[in-house]
């Protein structure tokens, strides 16, 4: 067996298995939705979307598409040149990263698939303030849950939840929300979840 002696092998293996513990944690959250779960850490360079960037990396490869709806656009590049995937428009990307002053126009024009294709829903990252913590809280009951399921949001508007609800209406159509932090905190809100607001 040969093995990479080169200067570049210590650090594809730390990429490696930070992709892996990313994987790992976003399986354990969308699976048991509205827990929260923490990501490895983000470049330091990333800024505020460090954490963002690492949950579409573990997403994306060059066989899917994106869409960035975010005012700052160095973040679509960053995706771009890290995953290979590519870019699309909003209604037919199958991933979609989002600020969260974004999110509303995001949920409600993102593809919620088709009864006969529910697998064409997109999946919808959406950077907020915080997790765990805020004045905005949805309470989700359903799969992966053994009763009900609270969960704190500071930064997202009570809107976007209302606009998700109703999309999801149709299950198994509509659409799957990652909810992450810039403090590497992720939690799920998968279209089987039933999800009630309180704001």
């Amino acid at each position: 067996m040969a093995i990479d002696t080169s200067p570049q092998a210590p650090r594809q293996t730390v990429v490696a298995d930070q992709e892996q513990r990313a994987f790992r944690a976003l399986l354990d959250a969308m699976s048991r939705p509205g827990t929260i779960h923490e990501l490895p850490e983000a470049r330091a360079t990333d800024g505020a979307w460090g954490s963002a960037l690492v949950v579409m990396q573990c997403l994306l490869d060059h066989e899917v598409t994106f869409a960035v709806e975010a005012d700052d656009r160095s973040v679509h590049e960053q995706i771009l040149r890290r995953t290979g995937a590519r870019s699309d428009v909003l209604a037919a990307a199958g991933y979609v990263l989002a600020d969260a002053a974004h999110a509303l126009e995001v949920i409600e024009m993102a593809s919620e698939g088709y009864l006969e294709e529910p697998e064409r829903s997109a999946t919808v990252v959406v950077r907020v303030d915080a997790i765990g913590s805020g004045s905005l809280r949805a309470v989700l009951s359903g799969p992966g849950i053994e009763t009900v399921q609270s969960l704190a949001i500071e930064g997202l508007d009570a809107s976007a939840l209302h606009a998700l609800i109703e999309r999801n209406a149709l299950y198994p159509t509509g659409i799957d929300i990652v909810l992450v932090d810039p403090q590497g905190r992720v939690a799920c809100l998968p279209r089987s979840a039933r999800i009630e607001v309180e704001d």
